[in-house]
């Protein structure tokens, strides 16, 4: 039923995907899709406009300042700089990490709950890529290719994020192949890039998932983007204007110098779209917090309250207030930076502490030395997410059998007609509870269909 693995992987490295120095593949690939049934993509479909409305309802607040505490919540501890940074523009793209949480209806086996909403993430050329090597229908870049509706896309990232570089040119291939236009353009020039990369400020294990140099390690950028004939999609110069482009920031807002957030907002003033906003509250996890303010909840109709209330955790700014029911129920609760730490750790699990993982004393010291921190931290009500088993491709090539805690991702397109989109859903399986795409975890794409659906997936 499925391609055999070889093909698999050829055709995902064939993409041009890859991460830093390695080509290709970095994960561990599953023998095929995880099939789960059709209800569940509608139901995430449901959860997508669901959140799109929450931030909708958060802009409305903020627009009519009703509600002097959550703006007050939003700005704790943000840098100065970044406070101008308040364009509230409709979000028409987002990709949350769900936990998994197991139901008792074989319809919806999961509910899925978000712990992030991710306003800045990676995983299109990737996610793209399982679609095809499994040879599943592509609805990732095809959605993407019917969004932009003949509009130029541009990648606009930073040097701090640029191990995910690779598969963002090579989804903008694939979305060339669908008659789309899109570039990836970076706050370096390739040869500055390239020459940081050598002298060994960027790209040295131990990287996020990657925790070992492999032996396979190629830092010649240049050569690689000939080799994968990517060089068509990179742009070097940041021009003056892109007219009505469409441009996804690939980076949080503090990772922009002053002058670059200017020429953003100048697109953006003769324009340009974003699909995820100039808007410092976007960058933060305190975000998830306004779901509790009777304000934002006045916004939202009641069904799409239910859904949203089903499927974020209680998630609440840190302070000294909440210390004495985190450690009365130490063993329900987590914590992590809400952003703005300066060197990515509030993204990928990089910051989060456990309540059920420390001793009292340690977790009563971890809150306090939290509290203390420059930068706002989020407490979230802890969502153990499903253990799955599957077997998938050892380096090697041969198959073994994994068991491991479980996230499901999917892309939320925003149309221009209000529907929202799910597409490019995929599953990381890791060992530990902290789950992460890189080199010792498990990655495969969902395949989306109704009861006895298996047959219609290609041979």
């Amino acid at each position: 039923m499925y391609p055999p693995l070889t093909t698999v992987r050829a055709k995902m490295d064939a993409t041009g995907i890859g991460y830093a120095g390695i080509e290709g593949v970095w994960w561990l690939p599953a023998r095929q899709p995880f099939v789960w049934p059709q209800a569940l993509q509608s139901h995430l479909a449901d959860i997508g406009a669901a959140l799109f409305h929450f931030l909708d309802g958060v802009w409305t607040v903020l627009k009519n300042k009703s509600d002097p505490e959550l703006a007050a919540q939003l700005r704790h501890k943000v840098p100065a700089r970044l406070l101008a940074c308040c364009h509230l523009d409709p979000v028409l793209s987002v990709r949350p990490d769900f936990q998994l949480v197991p139901t008792s209806d074989p319809a919806r086996p999961w509910r899925p709950v978000l712990t992030e909403i991710e306003i800045a993430p990676s995983a299109q050329g990737f996610a793209h890529a399982m679609q095809v090597g499994y040879g599943l229908p592509t609805d990732l870049a095809d959605c993407f290719a019917t969004f932009l509706a003949g509009r130029t896309l541009f990648f606009v990232g930073t040097a701090q994020w640029s191990e995910f570089l690779f598969e963002q040119l090579a989804f903008c291939r694939a979305l060339a192949e669908r008659g789309a236009t899109a570039f990836v353009l970076y706050d370096r020039s390739l040869q500055a890039l390239t020459a940081e990369i050598a002298q060994g400020k960027r790209w040295v294990p131990p990287l996020f998932g990657v925790p070992t140099r492999p032996a396979s390690w190629n830092l010649d950028l240049p050569a690689r983007l000939r080799r994968q004939g990517l060089e068509a999609f990179w742009r070097e110069e940041w021009p003056e204007q892109v007219g009505s482009a469409v441009l996804f920031r690939f980076g949080y807002l503090e990772n922009f110098s002053s002058a670059q957030l200017a020429q953003l907002a100048a697109w953006q003033a003769h324009g340009a779209t974003f699909l995820n906003p100039l808007a410092y509250p976007l960058d933060s996890k305190v975000l998830l917090a306004a779901l509790q303010r009777p304000s934002v909840r006045d916004q939202i109709p009641a069904a799409k309250r239910a859904l949203l209330d089903d499927a974020i955790p209680a998630t609440h700014l840190l302070t000294p207030a909440l210390v004495p029911q985190l450690q009365q129920e130490q063993a329900a609760w987590l914590v992590k930076y809400a952003g703005f730490d300066g060197g990515g750790a509030a993204w990928g699990g990089r910051s989060v502490e456990i309540g059920l993982e420390q001793s009292a004393e340690a977790w009563r010291d971890r809150l306090a030395r939290a509290l203390e921190l420059p930068w706002p931290v989020v407490a979230q009500r802890l969502t153990p997410s499903a253990r799955l088993t599957t077997e998938a491709v050892r380096p090697d090539g041969t198959v073994a059998t994994y068991a491991g805690s479980s996230r499901l991702r999917t892309f939320f397109l925003r149309t221009a007609g209000g529907e929202t989109l799910s597409c490019g859903a995929h599953v990381t399986l890791s060992p530990g509870l902290r789950v992460a795409e890189g080199t010792e975890s498990v990655q495969g794409p969902v395949a989306f269909l109704p009861a006895g659906g298996e047959a219609l997936l290609p041979a």
